[in-house]
Parts: C-alpha cells; sequence; structure tokens
C-alpha cells in the first residue's frame, strides 16, 4: 500500500473556522480597531481570566484602511492556533508560554492584534503575568473550545516552522545548557538524551482504543492521556528539565502507568519502598552506624526473611539474634530496637505492608498507592513538627519513636530538608546506576526510583541479572540494600491490560445501571454514590477475586 503523503498534523479549532477568525479581525480593525501601540486603551493589551469582556469603543470617525491580505492573515492564524494548542496540549498545566519577541518575528508587527481578536472572540485567554528573564505571558484556551486536526503534507506551513525553530534556537540552547548545569555530569546527560531518541509508542492503535473504551474519573484524566498519546506521535524526545535535586524529566516521567506497556519497554526494575529505604542513610549518619556494620547485618537479615518468621516477631527478637549470627553487642547497643526493625523492614521490601494495621487497611479500602501518599504526606513530607492531627503519623511514631524523633530533627531547622536530602540521595544513586548501565552501551532511562531497559537491538545481553548487579553495587556503597522487583512488559502484557479494561468497563457499566435503578426507586445512598461517581471522587478497579471495586481518589 502506497504510504500517504499527509503526515503532518495541524491542529486547530474545531467550533471556530479559520476564515470566521479572520473575517472577525478585518470587521474588528475597521470598526473599531484592535490593540495597537499608539492607541493602548483601544483594547486591553491581555484579556484576564474569569473577568468579564471590555465594551467596545465607540466607532472611530476615521476607520483604518484594512489592505486586503486575507490569505496571508490566514495562514498566519493557521499556524499561531496550531502552534498554542501544541504547546497547551504539550504542557502539564494547559498553558502555552510565548515569548514577545519570537511571536514578533515569526508573525509579524500586527501579531498583538491577532492574539487581541482571540480574545475579543472569547477563544484564548492570559494569565496575564510576565516577569523579565524568568517568565513570559501564558496562554490557555477557553474552557468550551475544542480542539481538531487535519493530516497535511511535510511541507505544509514549513516556512512558519522554519521561523519559528530558528527563533526558538537560542532558548532552546540555554536551557539545555541551565539543565546541563544542574545536572553536573555532561556524559550522563547525553547518553540520556540518546536513549530517549529509542523511546517510542509501540502499540498506536491499541492504545488509542485503551484511552477511548477506558473509564476515566474525570475528563481531565481522559485528556490527559489524549496529550500523552499525542506527545509520543510527535516523536523527537529529550530531557525537559532537571530539578535542583538533580531529579531528571522527561516524556517518560509524564507518563501514566496505564500506558506503559503500549511502549517499547523490555521491562523495569523498582526499588520496593524506595524512599524509606533512603532514610536509612539518615539513620546512619544519624547513629553514626559504619556501612561495614551494615554489610554484616543485612545477610543476617535475609536469613531471617527467607525462614518466613512474622514480622511481629522479627521485632521482638531482633537484637538478639543478630548478636547470635556474631554481631558484636557492642555495636550495636546504642541502636535502638525500631530503628534496626526500620531498618529491616524497608531492606526487605516489606515496608509498606505491615506499617498501618491490616484491620485499618482494610476497613479503609487502602490500596498500596493510598499508604504510600499517607505517609509521605503526614510524616516524611510534612512540614509540621508533630503528629498532632495526623492519624497516620500517630502510628509511625507509636511503631517507630526513634526513627520519629530523626525525621522530626532532620527538618527542625529547614521543614523541606529532609524532602529534599532523600530526593538528592535518590538522584545521586541513579545517575551512578545509569552511567554505569550506559558504559556497557545500553538504551536505558529512569524513571526517579526505577530503571528502565527499552526493547531495542542494543539490549540483547541487558538482562535483568546485570541490571540488578549494577544497581545493587551502586546502593551499597552507601550502605543500603535495595529489594528490587521487575516488571515485565510487551505485547503479552498489553494485551493483558486490554482485555482487563475490557472487563472493568463491563463490570462498571452493570453496576451503574443498578446504581440508576436503585436512585430512580429512590435509594439515597445510590443517589449520593451516582453524585461522587459523576463528580470524579472514585475510580474503579478489580481486585484478586474478580470483584469491582470503588476506590475513593481524596484521601
Amino acid at each position: 500500500m502506497k504510504k500517504s503523503l499527509y503526515t503532518k498534523k495541524i491542529w486547530g479549532l474545531k467550533d471556530y473556522s479559520i476564515d470566521d477568525i479572520v473575517s472577525n479581525y478585518v470587521k474588528a480593525e475597521k470598526t473599531y480597531g484592535l490593540y495597537s501601540k499608539s492607541a493602548p486603551k483601544i483594547m486591553p493589551k491581555i484579556q484576564l481570566p474569569n473577568a468579564p469582556m471590555s465594551e467596545c469603543d465607540e466607532v472611530k470617525e476615521e476607520k483604518k484602511t484594512v489592505v486586503k491580505r486575507e490569505k496571508l492573515l490566514a495562514k498566519k492564524y493557521e499556524f499561531l492556533i496550531h502552534t498554542i494548542i501544541k504547546r497547551v496540549l504539550n504542557n502539564d498545566n494547559g498553558m502555552a508560554y510565548l515569548h514577545s519577541a519570537i511571536l514578533q518575528n515569526v508573525f509579524g508587527k500586527d501579531y498583538r492584534k491577532m492574539l487581541d481578536n482571540l480574545f475579543k472572540m472569547g477563544i484564548l485567554h492570559s494569565d496575564g503575568y510576565y516577569s523579565l528573564d524568568e517568565k513570559t505571558y501564558g496562554y490557555y484556551f477557553a474552557p468550551n473550545v475544542r480542539f481538531t486536526y487535519t493530516l497535511r503534507p511535510s511541507s505544509y506551513l514549513s516556512d512558519y516552522d522554519a521561523k519559528l525553530n530558528k527563533c526558538l534556537l537560542p532558548f532552546q540552547t540555554k536551557e539545555e545548557q541551565d539543565n546541563k548545569q544542574r545536572l553536573e555530569n555532561d556524559y550522563l546527560y547525553s547518553r540520556y538524551n540518546d536513549s530517549l531518541k529509542y523511546l517510542k509508542l509501540q502499540y498506536v492503535d491499541e492504545a488509542v482504543s485503551f484511552v477511548t473504551s477506558h473509564v476515566f474519573p474525570t475528563d481531565k484524566s481522559n485528556e490527559y492521556y489524549v496529550r500523552v498519546i499525542d506527545r509520543y506521535m510527535d516523536g523527537d524526545f529529550h530531557i525537559t528539565s532537571i530539578d535542583d535535586n538533580k531529579r531528571i524529566y522527561s516524556i517518560a516521567t509524564s507518563t501514566p502507568r496505564l500506558l506503559k506497556p503500549f511502549l517499547n519497554i523490555k521491562y523495569s526494575l523498582d526499588v520496593h519502598n524506595s524512599h524509606p529505604l533512603l532514610f536509612n542513610s539518615i539513620l546512619m549518619s544519624y547513629y553514626n552506624i559504619p556501612t561495614s556494620l551494615m554489610d554484616k547485618i543485612y545477610p543476617i537479615y535475609e536469613q531471617i526473611y527467607t525462614s518466613n518468621v512474622e514480622s511481629h516477631n522479627v521485632r521482638r527478637f531482633l537484637r538478639k539474634i543478630l548478636i547470635t549470627n556474631n554481631i558484636e553487642e557492642e555495636n550495636i547497643k546504642s541502636i535502638p530496637i525500631d530503628v534496626l526493625y526500620y531498618m529491616y523492614l524497608t531492606s526487605m521490601g516489606l515496608f509498606w505492608d505491615v506499617t498501618i494495621p491490616k484491620e485499618m487497611v482494610d476497613e479503609k479500602n487502602l490500596l498500596r498507592s493510598d499508604i504510600k501518599v499517607l505517609m509521605f504526606r503526614e510524616v516524611f513530607y510534612s512540614k509540621k513538627l508533630t503528629a498532632r492531627g495526623k492519624e497516620y503519623a500517630k502510628i509511625f511514631a507509636k511503631d517507630f519513636p526513634n526513627v520519629y524523633t530523626v525525621v522530626l530533627d532532620s527538618k527542625r531547622e529547614n521543614r523541606t530538608k529532609l524532602a529534599n536530602d532523600m530526593m538528592k540521595i535518590e538522584s545521586e544513586l541513579f545517575g551512578k546506576i545509569l552511567v554505569g548501565l550506559y558504559a556497557k552501551k545500553f538504551k536505558v532511562i529512569s524513571i526517579h526510583d526505577a530503571i528502565v531497559v527499552l526493547d531495542v537491538k542494543q539490549n540483547e545481553k541487558c538482562t535483568e541479572e546485570v541490571v540488578k548487579q549494577v544497581m545493587t553495587a551502586v546502593y551499597r556503597k552507601y550502605g543500603l540494600h535495595p529489594d528490587i522487583s521487575v516488571d515485565y512488559y510487551g505485547k503479552e502484557c498489553m494485551e493483558k491490560l486490554m482485555e482487563q479494561n475490557r472487563l472493568l468497563k463491563d463490570l462498571i457499566t452493570d453496576y451503574v445501571l443498578q446504581l440508576k435503578g436503585l436512585a430512580q426507586e429512590g435509594d439515597e445512598d445510590a443517589i449520593s454514590l451516582l453524585k461522587k461517581i459523576g463528580n470524579g471522587d472514585y475510580d474503579f478497579y478489580i481486585d484478586k477475586d474478580g470483584q469491582l471495586m470503588l476506590h475513593p481518589l481524596h484521601i
């Protein structure tokens, strides 16, 4: 079959034609004028969000002469709207940030009039905020504006594309320099970007089908998945930013979990209870525990774990077990038992399983992801130096009193220091892991606390055992012994997800129909639940017994 020449996606507005927009522009210029530097009072430069539209000025006595340039104006508008939509879709906060100098270079001196016309028509809004060298104006579309696209030849609007790319180059160069400066490792930066070039959406049709049929809790969730798929279709991936803790961000870190089976991922390796494990390094520093001692203790922890001893019994006999296994009592006498136990749980990957009592987990229908959120919010990343009013922090403080003391001490002078310190440690660890894997010529990337191995020819010898060895070796240099799990992807994983999605949709449809029937009979619980589901307060999932479960999104 002959390959289509129409490969370039040009975004536009579903309910507004370019001809209508141009016609409104010409009419506005003839009657009351649009923004001009010489007469700034004619129309506000920026239409603020949620503000009433400005009243038109009185008709001018002398109407402006409008040069017949509708065709040129139409092309400019087509490219302007396409550019704004693409930036809105590619930005997680739904904003398009555009420098005035770039707009003028690409669209000419009348670019402000073009924007002003879109403001006047109620199509576009601006945040109205500009800061020299820090932030340019941000633009976003009105809530009722819908997008669409058409496929055009690759050469379509290429002259404007070339202008825009040329203007963006200095900004992109500076952004790249800033990112490199933050990361402080040019080798890691270049190899990471090189690996990103191999990342792709492997199962395009299936991904689109999944997003089209999946029952999302909110429209915003659905829109986010659509935006991510569109970004994958555009290609040309690179590091988008590096934060002050040297965490690397890219399209991979923005990809939702449910879309990963549609990518060309071979497998990923994840560190269990990663951040609680990282806190062990802070505990080691606090209690002056040398790495050499932990290297002796961890094999004993593994023996205890493989012997299937119940966790609560481990706590009771842990110090005695260590001494029995040739750990000198003098070396551990100053380490509280709850600290030793905490290190055991985090090193064996058990922390999330035991940190909150099972009866509370069952009663509140908490998922593992909920437990993580609660512990991060109330313990590790909380800015408060007390457990008062925090149910889960109280549980943690009761079970791990000395660990909690170290948590609070780590935040006493700076409430965000602990969170930043842990993220810095994580970035340092994974930076070294990636460098080790890049030295072996593998194409891998990281998603914070996981290593993602791409399904490409260069990774034929990149087995999970090899990656585990590199990860473990780096962690152990810091006195940490991670429990690492492997998640496999590929066609089988994708097909399994698609089948689960079909089953989930059928179960949800039947369940909602039952609720609607009860609601019609006046059942108040059914009426209330339907309202909450409609508001996006609940998500659905299938439990291990194949039963449909409702899960509150706001815990």
